[in-house]
């Protein structure tokens, strides 16, 4: 709730609205809205956010930006804004924050390419059925490629080196959206000792009509892979009926 926010209307008034972002990235990426509250200087929202795949890194160096509106019929007029540093909070802790409204500040520019998005899948081994399960879930703050500053994001999957035309699969395309959900599992029959010399590659892709489609960003799976791509995929094969959902941020892949 906000207390004592400035009249901007000629009614004495304001009608209020919330937009967060997280900063430093992209705004169209992480941006949240309030309901308006109508006829209010001392609004009450009472209402709830998620932010998926936020990371330690993350919460070491990116800032909660709340900006505070009065929304007009034409265009909004900016109250104040505030901001919280991640690294105040703890997982899993809720924390209450007296915040004051300050007048509008600078954003840091980042650069276009800096950060490519995040995405969740979920591996699981199926020993019994000689069946590598690949969920892809959701991605969430991808880039946007297309004019409009959204993309069209779609995710292939491939397993290498292949052998049956059915290693190479993809989900459906999502329209105009930044932090689109999948939710697709895609099966693909190898057999537990082929696991080690295998690799799948995840990437997501932008669809294009009139020209090839833009790459986004992509992970790689494997025994000699690094991070937590190898260890999601070393527990894979390790521990067979065990589903795993790991984040796992874009890179520029080979």
């Amino acid at each position: 709730m906000f207390i004592n926010l400035r009249a901007k209307d000629k009614n004495g008034f304001s009608d209020p609205y919330v937009k967060m972002y997280l900063l430093p990235g992209p705004r169209k990426a992480t941006k949240l809205i309030t309901k308006t509250i109508p006829r209010t200087l001392n609004p009450e929202w009472n209402e709830s956010f998620i932010y998926y795949g936020i990371s330690e890194e993350d919460r070491q160096n990116k800032t909660l930006r709340m900006l505070v509106m009065d929304r007009d019929s034409i265009g909004s007029d900016f109250l104040g804004e505030c901001r919280v540093p991640l690294k105040k909070l703890c997982s899993g802790i809720e924390k209450n924050f007296n915040l004051y409204l300050d007048h509008a500040m600078p954003v840091e520019k980042v650069a276009r390419t800096s950060e490519r998005g995040k995405i969740l899948i979920g591996l699981t081994y199926n020993a019994q059925q000689d069946l590598l399960y690949v969920s892809i879930r959701k991605c969430v703050e991808l880039i946007g490629l297309d004019p409009s500053g959204f993309s069209d994001p779609y995710v292939k999957v491939t397993i290498t080196p292949m052998t049956a035309r059915t290693q190479r699969q993809k989900t459906a395309t999502k329209k105009k959206t930044l932090n689109p959900e999948f939710n697709e599992t895609f099966a693909f029959s190898i057999p537990l000792s082929e696991l080690p010399t295998k690799t799948l590659k995840v990437e997501v892709f932008d669809y294009d009509v009139a020209k090839h489609d833009d790459y986004i960003g992509g992970v790689v799976f494997s025994a000699s892979a690094k991070g937590e791509s190898q260890r999601q995929w070393l527990y894979c094969m390790q521990n067979p009926g065990s589903l795993t959902e790991v984040w796992h941020k874009l890179v520029l892949t080979d």
